[in-house]
């Protein structure tokens, strides 16, 4: 078990989207910073490298139960007014009135316990009819996608271009999902489209995300802080959580050309918070 410490100048909520994403066995925050286990040393040290952490910063560690150390301190959550979320080694009962959530997403972005994730459940109860059709671009753990089913959504779908992630949501979801993004999406399918990604993706997802919705339906963004907000759309509603913010827009609110240059089509990096 290896052992990388981050200090306090990386960008926190960044910072442990992308450790979650490259396969972190666990996170916990220490005096001036955060250090994150890994079991494989490789992976260890190109993380730092991508982080530009001294070589002095990585430690070898004891070797840990790494799915027991993952389930620490993982609690049930309630989000909004419908959901309760718990990891499936939580044997609590369900309130009532509660959709569970049943989620073990230790390797895929989408554990419910991110604000960016809550606010979008909570635009999802707010927003979503019986029977709309819901695609999540970027789905992560499907943790959206399975809050759609519970609602009553006709139809869901699912891409993104973790197909490790894809792995993980397909325990969690009905619908069909695939490697890929917007671009390999029919146009007006979706009566409501997710992108829990960044402001960064959304806005060069801009034109495909306007595409693939319907006319008249919704687009749901977040991933973002309030200082770094989409710059080719207009929100309807804003849903704000500490400094995350999550925007309902319409079709008719999303405009391409604000982002001042063009974006190459089809080009979507895994690595999205650069």
């Amino acid at each position: 078990m290896w052992s990388i410490f981050f200090g306090a100048d990386a960008d926190k909520d960044t910072l442990i989207t992308y450790l979650w994403e490259r396969g972190t066995c666990g996170i916990i925050e220490e005096a001036g910073g955060v250090r994150a286990f890994f079991e494989d040393e490789t992976n260890c040290r190109e993380i730092a490298a991508d982080w530009a952490v001294p070589p002095g910063e990585i430690e070898l560690e004891a070797e840990i139960d790494c799915a027991a150390f993952q389930r620490e301190g993982w609690e049930p959550l309630l989000v909004g007014d419908r959901f309760f979320i718990a990891p499936p080694w939580v044997q609590a009962e369900t309130p009532q009135g509660r959709l569970r959530l049943e989620i073990d997403a230790s390797t895929a972005f989408g554990t419910g316990r991110h604000e960016s994730t809550q606010l979008c459940l909570q635009a999802l109860e707010k927003h979503l009819k019986h029977g709309d059709t819901v695609l999540d671009v970027g789905c992560g753990s499907g943790i959206l996608i399975a809050a759609a089913e519970r609602l009553g959504a006709g139809q869901t779908f699912g891409c993104d271009i973790s197909v490790d992630a894809l792995t993980i949501a397909r325990l969690h979801v009905h619908g069909p999902l695939f490697a890929g993004s917007a671009d390999a999406v029919t146009g007006g399918l979706a009566d409501i489209t997710l992108a829990n990604i960044s402001a960064a993706v959304v806005d060069r997802l801009a034109t495909e995300l306007k595409r693939i919705t319907k006319p008249g339906g919704l687009v749901i963004l977040a991933g973002f802080i309030r200082d770094t907000p989409p710059r080719c759309f207009r929100f309807t509603e804003l849903l704000e959580e500490g400094e995350w913010q999550c925007w309902v827009c319409s079709t008719r609110d999303i405009d391409a050309a604000a982002l001042g240059e063009d974006p190459p089509a089809g080009v979507h990096s895994e690595r999205w918070w650069l």
